[in-house]
C-alpha cells in the first residue's frame, strides 16, 4: 500500500494509493502500544486524529471532507482501523484513544482542526449544538455564520439548564459578531443568563449592556429585556433611554413584549408613565390585539396586569393567573410573567393557591440551578405565608430570599423580602431584629418603585409596635402619598388607611381613626370583600362603646376566619374575648381567648401569646425584661457553637477557627452546619448581622 501526506494551503491532505488486501481482524495492540502502532503509520494516525476531532460525527465522508481526501480511500483506512479494533461504530474505541490523539496536537493545530471541523458540520446541516461544540473547542469563530449558530446553541443549552455552556457559547458569539447591534443583543442575553444565577452589576456583560444602551445600539427587539435589567438595579437613566427609543419606534405596536412591558411598568415602576406618556397612551385596544398569539405569556400577562390595576379586580382574574402559571414553563423569557401571575393570586386573596404555586416554582428553580429565581419565589411565598398568618414560615422564606444571592444584588426587589421579614419579626415581638433589618442598605431607586410601598408599610408597623406612633404616621402617610401620586391607590395593594387609623388610635384621635377605617371599608366594597376588612372592623370597634364593640368584633372574627389569616383571627379573637370580659361575660371570653392562644402559638406570634397570657394571669409587678429564647435565636447555640459562630462572623476561615480553638476543621464544619440551621441563615456573611442584633438586644435589656 502506497501512502504519502502533503500540505495544501495549510490543510492536511491525505493521498492514498491502491488498497492491498488486509486480514479480517488485525491483532490489536494494547495500552501505549496502541498509540505507538498508530503513530508508526502516518496516514492511519492522521485519519484517527480526524476522527478524534469529529467525535460522534466520525463518518468516513466527513473525515474525508476534513482531510480534503478521497472518501473511498478514507473508507479503506477506516476499515483497517476497524479491523485493528481501534474503531467501533464509526468512533474511536476506547474514548481515551481520541483524548490521547488530541493531546498530541499543538494548541494552534488543535484550534485549526476544530475550526475546519465546524465548517464541515455546518455545511452538512448538523445541529447547532454540534457545530458550536467545535467552535468552542477551537476557541475562535471567524466565519460569518458562527455567531448565529452559537446563539442558537446557547438557547438550546438553556432549555437543558446548561448555564455554563450557554454562557460560554454566547461569549464566543459576542466575539464572533461583526455588527455592534449583534454584540449588543448578545450582551443582553448574557446578562439574562447571569441574572439567573447572580444578578450583579459588576460583571463585564452588564457594563457592555449599559454602554450599548447609552450609544443606542441595542436592537429594538431586545429593548424590553434591557429595560427590565436596568430597572432591577435602579439604573433609571439607561432605562429611560431605552424607553425613549421604544417611544419613537414601531415595535410597540407589533411586539407583545412591549405591551407587557408597558403594563408591568405601570404597575411596578409607575414613575416612568409620566416620563413616556406617548408610549403608554398608544397601548393597543382589544380589537388590535387579534393578530397576537393569545398563548404568548407576554400577551396574557399584559391582560392580567391591566385587569388587576383597578380598585375592584374581576373575579375571573384568578383563573387567568392560573392559566398563565399552568401554561408556561419557568424560563428567562417567562419569569416576570409568572411572578405577575403569582402576585395576582396573592392580592386576590387566593393564598392557598399562591402558596402551592410558589412551592412548585421554588422546587423547579432549585432543580434547574437558578438561585435568583429561587430568591424571587421565596420572597413571594414569604408574603403569602405572612398573609396567612404563618409568621415562622414567612421569616424562613424571607431569610432564604435574602441569602440565596447577595442581598445587594437583589436591586429594588430587595424591599419585598425585607418588608415581609420586618412585619413578621414585629408580630413576633422581636423588635430589635426588625430594626436591624430596616438598617439594611436599599437602593434609592427602590422608592421610585412599587416595592417601596410594602417597605414603608412594614417600617410604620415596626414604629407602631415599638411605641413611636408619630414616626409610624410619617411612614404610612408617605406610603399613601406615593400610591395616590402613582395612581395606584388600590385598597387591596397596601391598606394604608387602616394603618393610619391604627396610628391615630395610639395617639388617642378616635375621630380620625374611625373616618379612615370607614373609608377603607368603602373602598374595598364592604368588610366581606377583602381580608383587610377584619382589621377595619377591629379599629372601628375600638372607637365605639362596649356593646357595639362586641358586635363589630364578631364580624371581624367571621371575616378573618373566612380570609384564612390565622394571625389576624387570633388578634380579633383576643379583642373579642377582652370585649366580652369588659361587659362581664367571662364565660364567653374564656373559649375565645383559649382559641386565640392556640392560634397565636401555631403562628409563632410570641408577642400575642405573651399578651394573652398576661391577660389571663395578670402579674402583680412588672417582670424584668429579658432576651426571649426561640428557634432562630442566638440563645439556642451551645457555648462551642457560639464561639465558632463569632469567629466565623469575623471572616475567619474554617482552618483558622480550628487552630484558634484547638479543634479539627471537620468539627468546625459540623458546628457551623448546626449554627446555620438554628439561626436560619444560609451563609457566614449573615452571622455578623444576627450576632450584632442579639448583642444590641442584650445591651438594651442590660
Amino acid at each position: 500500500m502506497q501512502r504519502s501526506v502533503a500540505r495544501d494551503r495549510g490543510r492536511a491532505a491525505v493521498v492514498i494509493g491502491p488498497h492491498e488486501p488486509h486480514p479480517t481482524r488485525l491483532p490489536r495492540p494494547e495500552g501505549d502500544g496502541l498509540t505507538t502502532a498508530l503513530a508508526a503509520d502516518r496516514v492511519r494516525h492522521r485519519v484517527a486524529q480526524a476522527m478524534a476531532v469529529l467525535g460522534a460525527a466520525s463518518d468516513a465522508d466527513f473525515v474525508a471532507a476534513l482531510l480534503d481526501a478521497d472518501p473511498e480511500a478514507i473508507r479503506g483506512v477506516v476499515d483497517e482501523l476497524t479491523a485493528m479494533g481501534v474503531v467501533e461504530g464509526h468512533r474511536l474505541h476506547p474514548p481515551s484513544v481520541g483524548a490521547h490523539l488530541l493531546r498530541e496536537l499543538s494548541t494552534d493545530e488543535r484550534a485549526d482542526w476544530h475550526t475546519r471541523a465546524a465548517e464541515v458540520l455546518y455545511r452538512n446541516d448538523f445541529p447547532a449544538a454540534a457545530v458550536a461544540a467545535q467552535l468552542v473547542a477551537a476557541g475562535d469563530a471567524r466565519s460569518t455564520w458562527a455567531a448565529q449558530v452559537l446563539v442558537e446553541a446557547a438557547d438550546e443549552a438553556l432549555i437543558h439548564d446548561d448555564i455554563d455552556g450557554a454562557a460560554q457559547r454566547l461569549e464566543l458569539a459576542y466575539r464572533a459578531s461583526r455588527r455592534a447591534s449583534g454584540r449588543a443583543a448578545i450582551a443582553t442575553r448574557l446578562v439574562s443568563v447571569e441574572r439567573r444565577v447572580n444578578p450583579s452589576t459588576r460583571t463585564r456583560n452588564f457594563a457592555r449592556l449599559k454602554a450599548a444602551l447609552y450609544t443606542g445600539r441595542v436592537p429594538d427587539t431586545e429593548l424590553p429585556t434591557a429595560v427590565l435589567h436596568m430597572l432591577w438595579h435602579g439604573h433609571t437613566q439607561h432605562a429611560d433611554q431605552a424607553l425613549a427609543r421604544l417611544d419613537r419606534g414601531p415595535h410597540r405596536i407589533v411586539d407583545p413584549a412591549v405591551d407587557f412591558l408597558c403594563a408591568w411598568l405601570r404597575y411596578t415602576h409607575p414613575t416612568h408613565v409620566d416620563r413616556h406618556r406617548r408610549l403608554f397612551a398608544t397601548r393597543l385596544g382589544e380589537g388590535g390585539r387579534a393578530a397576537f398569539d393569545r398563548r404568548s405569556p407576554h400577551r396574557q400577562s399584559a391582560d392580567l396586569l391591566a385587569a388587576l390595576s383597578v380598585q375592584h379586580p374581576p373575579a375571573e382574574i384568578a383563573g387567568l393567573a392560573q392559566r398563565i402559571l399552568a401554561g408556561h414553563r419557568l424560563a428567562v423569557t417567562t419569569v416576570e410573567a409568572l411572578v405577575a401571575a403569582v402576585d395576582c393570586l396573592i392580592h386576590g386573596d387566593r393564598l392557598d393557591t399562591a402558596d402551592a404555586w410558589c412551592a412548585s416554582l421554588l422546587a423547579e428553580a432549585q432543580a434547574r440551578r437558578a438561585p435568583t429565581w429561587r430568591s424571587v419565589f421565596a420572597a413571594l411565598r414569604a408574603e403569602t405565608l405572612l398573609r396567612k398568618g404563618n409568621l415562622t414560615g414567612a421569616i424562613d422564606n424571607a431569610t432564604l430570599a435574602l441569602n440565596l444571592v447577595p442581598a445587594e444584588h437583589l436591586g429594588v426587589w430587595v424591599g419585598r423580602p425585607i418588608a415581609v421579614l420586618v412585619r413578621a419579626l414585629t408580630a413576633q415581638g422581636r423588635h430589635t431584629e426588625a430594626a436591624a433589618q430596616l438598617g439594611r442598605p436599599v437602593p434609592r431607586a427602590m422608592f421610585e418603585s412599587r416595592f417601596a410601598l410594602p417597605y414603608l408599610h412594614a417600617w410604620g408597623h415596626h414604629c407602631l409596635a415599638a411605641g413611636r406612633p408619630e414616626e409610624a404616621l410619617r411612614q404610612f402617610r408617605q406610603c399613601g402619598n406615593l400610591m395616590r401620586q402613582w395612581h395606584l391607590d388600590f385598597a387591596w395593594l397596601v391598606p394604608w388607611r387602616n394603618d393610619l387609623a391604627a396610628a391615630y388610635l395610639e395617639l388617642g384621635d378616635r375621630r380620625r381613626a374611625q373616618a379612615l377605617a370607614t373609608m377603607h371599608l368603602e373602598l374595598i366594597g364592604g368588610a366581606d370583600r377583602h381580608r383587610t376588612g377584619s382589621v377595619s372592623l377591629r379599629l372601628l370597634a375600638s372607637t365605639g362603646d362596649a356593646h357595639r364593640r362586641v358586635l363589630l368584633l364578631r364580624r371581624a372574627v367571621a371575616v378573618a376566619r373566612a380570609g384564612g389569616d390565622d394571625h389576624e383571627l387570633a388578634t380579633a379573637l383576643t379583642e373579642l374575648g377582652r370585649a366580652h370580659r369588659t361587659i362581664g361575660d367571662a364565660d364567653k371570653a374564656r373559649p375565645l381567648l383559649r382559641e386565640a392562644v392556640r392560634l397565636a402559638e401555631s403562628c409563632g406570634s410570641g408577642a400575642l401569646v405573651r399578651r394573652l397570657r398576661g391577660d389571663r394571669n395578670p402579674a402583680p409587678t412588672v417582670p424584668t425584661p429579658r432576651v426571649r429564647v426561640t428557634a432562630g435565636s442566638v440563645e439556642t447555640l451551645s457555648p462551642a457553637e457560639r464561639r465558632v459562630a463569632e469567629l466565623a462572623a469575623l471572616g475567619k476561615r474554617n482552618r483558622d477557627i480550628a487552630e484558634s480553638l484547638a479543634i479539627t476543621t471537620s468539627t468546625v464544619e459540623q458546628h457551623l452546619t448546626r449554627v446555620y440551621r438554628k439561626l436560619s441563615v444560609a451563609r457566614r456573611g449573615d452571622l455578623q448581622f444576627v450576632l450584632s442584633a442579639h448583642a444590641a438586644a442584650e445591651s438594651a435589656v442590660g
